[in-house]
């Protein structure tokens, strides 16, 4: 993808990402590692390849602690921000309303929402 990029001289590209798990991790090491940069199937569409976010998830894939954790992600959104590599868009959340009469009723952390397979009825 980088080569049809550069060759059609793109200049803004917009995509969207959904980590595989809901941490910093997960997030930023697709869509803002220099690694990530490949030529089919590249997630760092921005081609962004800054030495100090590349180190600080580098430094947060081996963190132990949620704290370590949190500080590197902080460190960054706010380089990845300042950079102004990546535009925000939106966070979409949504109400669930469940029945009284649903039994067996487990809302899945990761995606939000219930788990159906295993919901049951009074």
């Amino acid at each position: 993808m980088p080569n049809y990029v550069h060759s059609h001289d793109l200049g803004i590209l917009s995509g969207g990402w959904g980590a595989d798990w809901p941490d910093a991790w997960g997030w930023f090491d697709e869509i803002s590692n220099g690694n990530a940069i490949a030529p089919s199937g590249n997630t760092n569409i921005e081609e962004l390849n800054d030495p100090l976010v590349n180190g600080w998830l580098s430094d947060m894939q081996t963190s132990t602690t949620q704290m370590q954790k949190n500080s590197y992600a902080s460190k960054i959104d706010m380089e990845v921000m300042k950079d102004a590599v990546i535009l925000p868009e939106t966070y979409n959340k949504a109400l669930l309303y469940r029945s009284p009469d649903l039994t067996n009723v487990n809302v899945q952390t990761y995606y939000g929402m219930y788990n159906y397979g295993i919901l049951g009825a009074k």
